[in-house]
């Protein structure tokens, strides 16, 4: 099949709107620059010749890419108004359910915010204050020293380590517990940190009405590989029942919160059936050539594009070069 790429974003604001590490976005500029390089060297794949091309019907002129938006953040609207309308280009929004539903943040954006807004150190100081003993003791594990230090390779062993901690090992639920605590005592209700980080009803409608996708990103934001199968479920119905009821349509397409191998559940091929989607994408990096299940497909974020288009360019001139 012809190439696609499917491409990830999240925080599309100024870099420098933080004085700690934490948040990292992309300018609205750099964003408009990334899609006019991409409409360069690319097609910029429709709705249709997407969702043809997840059922396995291609229909794309050449290699294409195909943009996303993970999390209902309310920089997708503004992207949408002032890069994408002006070049015509329609995308899917994946959009998380618990903060139009509950009024309540994804417990991974209040650790985002906290941790952009506070010094490393004052932020795990803060963070273990309110961490249960028994889980405090784990950070003296070797083994989870070595993980972190594999997996966050740019930060201090005692950040990485209580990274690594947050993101792979402690409950979800008290994660959420303590981050809306860490929040309240900085004087910051959860429902106005809602109200200044996603997008409402009506952005979701407008969305719809210019043409673009939405699709669901769960209600949570948990890693779907950890939930029990009731728990999964009635994250899933909480999510598309929302969001259809916001855009009245049908939630069809669904993108796994994290996306890893890891955090996508063993039976996807019946789970995303069974609620009704029709596709579902991962964060694997890689282009798209065909093969895959319609429920993993590939996807890249915005800091992985320009390796990935050079070496498809690459890959593609080769072939015709040998045909």
């Amino acid at each position: 099949m012809t190439p696609l790429l499917l491409i990830n974003y999240h925080y599309i604001r100024d870099p420098n709107g933080h004085p700690h590490p934490g948040i990292h976005p992309i300018s609205m500029q750099a964003f408009a620059d990334q899609v006019d390089g991409l409409c360069r060297d690319l097609h910029p794949a429709s709705l249709d010749e997407f969702a043809a091309y997840a059922a396995g019907d291609d229909r794309l002129p050449g290699p294409s890419f195909f943009l996303t938006f993970d999390d209902g953040m309310v920089d997708h609207i503004h992207a949408a108004r002032e890069v994408l309308a002006p070049r015509n280009i329609k995308a899917a929004y994946f959009v998380c359910s618990r903060p139009l539903l509950e009024g309540k943040a994804i417990s991974t954006h209040k650790l985002h915010w906290l941790r952009a807004t506070t010094a490393p150190e004052t932020f795990r100081e803060n963070f273990l204050a309110r961490l249960p003993g028994e889980w405090r003791a784990k950070l003296d594990d070797p083994k989870l020293a070595r993980a972190a230090g594999e997996t966050n390779l740019y930060d201090p062993p005692e950040i990485a380590q209580l990274k690594y901690m947050i993101n792979f090992h402690l409950p979800y639920d008290l994660v959420d517990e303590i981050t809306s605590l860490m929040l309240g005592e900085r004087g910051v209700e959860e429902a106005d940190f809602c109200r200044d980080l996603y997008m409402n009803a009506e952005h979701l409608a407008e969305l719809e009405r210019m043409g673009h996708r939405i699709g669901s990103h769960g209600h949570s934001h948990q890693p779907m590989s950890r939930m029990t199968a009731d728990a999964l479920d009635d994250d899933l119905r909480q999510s598309v029942d929302c969001l259809a009821a916001i855009v009245e349509q049908p939630i069809n397409w669904l993108a796994y919160p994290w996306g890893s191998d890891w955090a996508i559940p063993d039976n996807a091929d019946m789970v995303c059936p069974a609620h009704g989607f029709e596709l579902a994408i991962t964060l694997k990096r890689a282009w798209n050539t065909g093969g895959l299940s319609p429920f993993l497909l590939n996807r890249c974020n915005t800091n992985e594009v320009d390796a990935l288009v050079a070496a498809g360019m690459e890959m593609e001139s080769g072939q015709n070069a040998s045909a």
